[in-house]
């Protein structure tokens, strides 16, 4: 198994296609990139996304409220986050929920703003 130090961040091990890592600053949280090439963007965002953690969370929770209704969405306790870069520009923060219906809950950004809720499994 490869692995790859982030100034800043902590030891990435990669996995099939992703490289993985609990960072301290996240708390518990796993830190996913989804790409086999990490670059200098990719490790910014990630970067960035340990920098700003505490108001992360409170941000996700807000656009899940406020888009509620529309994605007609059940849960209403969210644990767990967990993030995973796909690119630079592109990311979300996944949580773990109380219902069965709605398993996860993603909240997917496009650089620092929030944009669509993903849910279900």
């Amino acid at each position: 198994m490869n692995s790859k130090v982030i100034d800043g961040i902590g030891l990435f091990n990669q996995g099939d296609g992703c490289w993985e890592a609990e960072p301290e600053a996240l708390q518990g949280a796993l830190l996913s990139i989804e790409t086999t090439n990490i670059t200098s963007e990719i490790e910014a965002r990630a970067k960035l996304i340990c920098a700003v953690w505490s108001d992360l969370i409170p941000q996700c929770i807000e656009f899940i409220e406020v888009n509620r209704e529309k994605y007609h969405l059940c849960a209403t306790q969210f644990t767990n986050p967990n993030v995973f870069i796909d690119s630079d520009n592109e990311w979300a923060i996944y949580f773990d929920t109380e219902s069965e219906i709605d398993a996860v809950v993603g909240v997917e950004f496009m650089g620092n703003e929030p944009f669509q809720l993903i849910i279900g499994d």
